[in-house]
């Protein structure tokens, strides 16, 4: 029978009817017998005959049923979904561990399996975020025993993806970008779990932004084989990202994105790796990279998500320098003790004026009043919110926050007091890096004047002295 038991049959298309849905009338439905194996099978019978339940259905055992569900306490509830804001706010980086504290707050009301792994995934995303690798991979342990278990329910299989992904991040935040890419190819592999990833565009961001990042570290790396095409995969991933993030109505999602995009497409033209042909102007590519960090700084502002974080200042700043390069003395004299000062300050980043405009119509977080008169106010305002604890940044963003600022202090003054204090402070941050990280600010460092290579080289032998 069909839903509308009222409704003609002469009213069906015949044209489809052997589609369906079939239905008879009441009468004619009396005079139907149904037998099997010789005998007449009543209602209850056909039902059980056909698989069909016959009557009320007691909840699964260990379940409760909607109601003492919805009647429970709702600490968890209460405690996570001030947990989740906490992250959103950027507690995180201004706590430290405050917000991997509070989601394991929450996890202590837990109710049932689903609530503990949904606490201790966060848990461990949150620990990860703070640097804590040892607390996230405790953490994840207890997710995986909740998950054998299968006392999660029905998001079993998302949770074991999910913490597939966040041991993945663990072993790339570590360094260990083979584990990484192992981990990802470990959760494909899955026949169960590869179906989650298709069909949840919110695992499917994390595992496309991971994989785009580890492209990326290819390109980026010197020696290795075939780095333009990684270039491209990781904008391709990238792209792919933003698609599933915006899939999943996730607008912290779509800024990472976004940011990792503008970076990349920067990075990856000024290296030759894309648009090797160079079809594209230096400055048409820096402001398209920059419009897709002023859409993720723009999220960040209206959203109120992204919190406690310099990152998109930092790439801001960068690619405003992006097209700067080493100058040569004037023609027709002898070159002088200070030309290499002259030189340098005769390079001319993008002005904050024509960054805001290409910002458009992203620009309203780039006001004045935040920074954005000169650039290295802008990295002035960022170091400020840390030194005063606004905002807790990883040695990394602290350190090219550093460079940011004495770069443009000196551009803009030179050999100044403040511009010296940057670089010797950027050299005492060096230690706190991993040493591919280090590499990378030593060079920058000895491309700066020798007044400041000298300051940053005075600060060194003080800490090494100290030691």
């Amino acid at each position: 029978m069909g839903a509308d038991r009222q409704r003609d049959p002469a009213a069906a298309n015949p044209a489809h009817r052997s589609r369906g849905p079939f239905w008879i009338t009441a009468a004619s439905a009396r005079r139907l017998r149904f037998v099997a194996d010789g005998r007449t099978l009543g209602p209850a019978a056909l039902a059980r005959r056909l698989g069909f339940p016959t009557g009320p259905q007691a909840a699964p055992a260990g379940q409760p049923d909607g109601v003492g569900y919805v009647m429970r306490d709702m600490a968890f509830w209460s405690e996570l979904t001030q947990a989740m804001r906490g992250a959103q706010d950027g507690h995180a980086g201004m706590h430290g561990s405050a917000v991997a504290e509070s989601f394991r707050a929450a996890g202590r009301s837990a109710g049932d399996g689903f609530q503990q792994a949904l606490s201790l995934l966060k848990e461990s995303l949150a620990w990860r975020r703070c640097g804590r690798l040892d607390q996230s991979r405790a953490a994840l342990r207890r997710v995986d025993r909740l998950v054998q278990a299968a006392e999660a329910g029905a998001a079993t299989p998302a949770f074991c993806a999910m913490a597939h992904i966040v041991r993945a991040w663990e072993r790339y935040t570590r360094g260990d970008g083979d584990g990484a890419r192992a981990g990802l190819e470990g959760l494909q592999s899955d026949p169960e779990l590869r179906l989650v990833v298709r069909y949840n565009p919110r695992v499917r961001f994390e595992v496309l932004n991971l994989e785009a990042l580890l492209h990326k570290a290819d390109a980026m790396r010197a020696g290795h084989a075939g780095t333009a095409q990684a270039a491209q995969r990781a904008l391709d991933t990238f792209a792919g990202a933003l698609q599933a993030a915006y899939e999943a109505d996730s607008v912290e999602a779509v800024q990472h994105a976004a940011a990792n995009i503008g970076l990349c497409l920067w990075l990856f033209w000024q290296h030759g790796l894309v648009d090797a042909a160079r079809s594209l102007s230096a400055s048409a590519v820096q402001r398209q990279a920059m419009r897709w960090l002023g859409l993720s700084e723009w999220i960040c502002d209206r959203f109120g998500v992204g919190g406690g974080t310099a990152w998109n200042a930092i790439f801001l700043l960068r690619i405003a320098r992006g097209s700067c390069g080493p100058d040569t003395p004037p023609s027709g004299r002898p070159a002088r003790a200070n030309d290499s000062m002259a030189a340098f300050r005769r390079q001319r980043p993008l002005s904050v004026a024509d960054a805001v405009d290409a910002l458009r119509p992203f620009h309203a977080p780039f006001a004045p009043a935040k920074g954005f008169v000169r650039w290295s106010a802008v990295a002035a305002f960022a170091l400020e919110d840390h030194d005063a604890g606004h905002i807790r940044l990883g040695p990394l963003q602290l350190a090219n926050l550093l460079l940011e600022s004495a770069w443009y202090l000196t551009h803009e003054q030179g050999a100044c007091a403040i511009a010296c204090a940057a670089v010797e402070r950027l050299a005492a941050q060096l230690p706190a890096l991993r040493p591919a990280e280090r590499a990378f600010f030593t060079a920058e460092l000895r491309a700066l004047p020798p007044e400041l290579r000298d300051a940053a080289a005075e600060a060194s032998r003080r800490r090494r002295k100290a030691a």
